[in-house]
């Protein structure tokens, strides 16, 4: 043995003897000063204010409840920030802080609809909305109360925060909010700054197993977790009428391509699609290998959640929001690639269009082509989500060789409204007067008069008839009618010679915006300068040759 060998050996054994002294020694003084340091004395009571019907749970109209049945104290659901301090979920916060899921609440457009709902039917009555949008508000009671500084609620500023998210417990497939939170145990000092925020993220780290019992679950991982929210309905006690059906992802899903009950391994589920695996420096990394297994370690499920609101990150315009916004477009394209799904879906747009048409016409003669939409990687109802504010459709031109415009459909003026009889996806409900719900005013829904949305992997067509230019006037006319009532458009377009060079060129685009400007202009003003992005979904391209030219 090496001359000095014995003496390097003792002096390891002496060094890692004094640190595991020492560290004992102060994991013991650590323990002893967290047993005498005052916990946080929870507000389980709701305010002296709040009111509720004798009958029923106190949160109604949201069918969101608590284990206990009573109020929580918002402190106990909220504190986002926290989890990312410490070198902790800092890379999950981060991302969830753009989301929509974190600006549920405070998100402008929402809290004006707000105002509108409360002023109308009472305060009381935006609880409908609070079990998916602010839970930490509604459980704590606040949503009873009108506040000129909604930033002073911890409820209203994290929205859906990170503890609500992690301590629901029960879910029900009957949706709007159907769910049940708990109370979830903290550390000692969890909820403070300075010594006890120390003090607690050492515990954590020490004793992990209570942090992990509390926030990690099976269920969260499972589409019927998303359903509890991603399922709306309108019933009596909302409209004073009787049930009604609003956006339901849930059942969309389930009963799709997507979901096929002879084949689990071709299942694709919510959080694949929206929460896909992404490279991970997080604690959390390592967490969800099952569903990917050749990803190794290092990868965690991405907390941005994204989807299609394209609004919020460019009407915030928060810290990242270029990122996320170009995510989102990424996302509505179906540019996205998410490589632990690749072999469950065909490669290309999310919603493809593509024009069909004649290879040639004459001078004068009338041309029918149609454009056919199909569902291509949406896993529910395209469009889906509020269907009364939310608008995809199609923008068709039709222009010569000169660049002339022969016939046109679905272009956008410069006030941000689209042409009237365009080829579109949306919803057009109704109240019980039948007059047209046109402010996301669903409180007052009874029935829809017009929808029209594909379902997953299937196609719709629109259908166009114009005129080939000639040297007489050439007129043009629009099949399908507006969604609204049975109208055809007409234009009229002179031209001096008969198509120019002899061909006609076509464009089709599926375009999509989050919000129409019609509620925008409601909701803020006319005179802002307000408008949700168009983003455009796919594109297709073709030439008719005109004959005898």
């Amino acid at each position: 043995r090496p001359a000095g060998t014995g003496s390097l050996l003792k002096a390891e054994r002496r060094w890692t003897k004094g640190i595991l002294g020492t560290n004992l020694v102060a994991f013991a003084v650590l323990i002893a000063v967290s047993a005498l340091y005052p916990r946080v004395e929870w507000n389980n009571e709701f305010p002296e204010d709040y009111t509720w019907g004798e009958d029923g749970s106190p949160f109604r109209p949201s069918l969101a409840t608590t284990a206990s049945g009573g109020a929580y104290d918002d402190r106990s659901l909220t504190g986002s920030e926290s989890c990312g301090t410490s070198g902790c979920h800092e890379q999950i916060r981060a991302e969830w802080s753009i989301s929509a899921h974190r600006w549920a609440s405070m998100d402008p457009a929402f809290q004006a609809i707000q105002e509108v709902m409360a002023k109308q039917n009472g305060a009381e009555s935006t609880r409908y909305c609070g079990g998916c949008h602010d839970p930490a508000s509604l459980f704590s009671g606040t949503k009873n109360i009108f506040t000129e500084d909604l930033t002073s609620l911890r409820g209203y500023q994290e929205g859906i925060s990170c503890i609500v998210c992690h301590s629901i417990r029960d879910t029900d497939l009957q949706g709007n909010a159907n769910y049940t939170m708990i109370q979830p145990k903290r550390y000692v000092g969890e909820t403070e700054e300075g010594f006890g925020k120390f003090m607690s993220d050492f515990l954590i780290r020490t004793y992990p197993d209570q942090h992990l019992a509390e926030y990690s679950k099976r269920l969260f991982k499972t589409p019927e977790y998303c359903a509890a929210c991603h399922k709306q309905f309108i019933d009596e006690e909302v409209n004073q009428v009787g049930w009604v059906q609003l956006q339901n992802q849930y059942d969309n899903w389930r009963k799709s391509k997507w979901n096929p009950e002879d084949d689990p391994n071709m299942v694709v589920e919510c959080r694949e699609c929206h929460m896909p695996l992404i490279a991970s420096t997080d604690p959390a990394s390592g967490d969800d290998l099952d569903s990917y297994r050749s990803a190794g370690d290092g990868m965690h499920r991405d907390h941005r959640f994204i989807g299609a609101n394209s609004l919020v990150p460019s009407l915030l315009k928060l810290e990242g929001w270029e990122e996320h916004a170009q995510l989102t477009e990424d996302w509505l394209r179906g540019e996205r690639e998410i490589p632990e799904i690749e072999y469950k879906w065909a490669a290309g747009p999310a919603v493809n269009v593509e024009i069909q048409c004649p290879e040639s016409v004459r001078p004068g003669e009338a041309v029918d082509l149609r454009v056919l939409i199909t569902s291509n990687k949406v896993g529910h109802d395209f469009p889906t989500g509020p269907l009364d504010i939310i608008q995809s459709w199609i923008n068709l031109e039709v222009t010569d060789d000169q660049g002339q415009v022969v016939f046109s459909s679905g272009s956008v003026d410069e006030d941000h409204f689209i042409d009237p009889g365009t080829f579109m996806f949306k919803a057009e409900p109704v109240d019980r007067y039948g007059n047209l719900i046109d402010r996301h005013n669903l409180w007052e829904m009874v029935g829809v008069r017009f929808r029209r949305a594909i379902f997953p992997g299937f196609s719709d067509a629109a259908s166009y008839t114009f005129a080939c230019p000639s040297e007489l006037m050439a007129t043009a006319a629009m099949d399908p009618p507006e969604p609204a009532g049975e109208r055809t458009i007409e234009r009229d377009f002179r031209v001096d010679s008969p198509a120019g060079a002899g061909t006609l060129h076509v464009s089709a685009h599926l375009d999509y915006r989050k919000v129409d400007q019609y509620l925008l202009n409601f909701m803020f003003g006319e005179d802002q300068p307000l408008t949700a992005p168009v983003i455009r979904m796919s594109s297709d391209e073709k030439t008719i040759r005109i004959e005898g030219t």
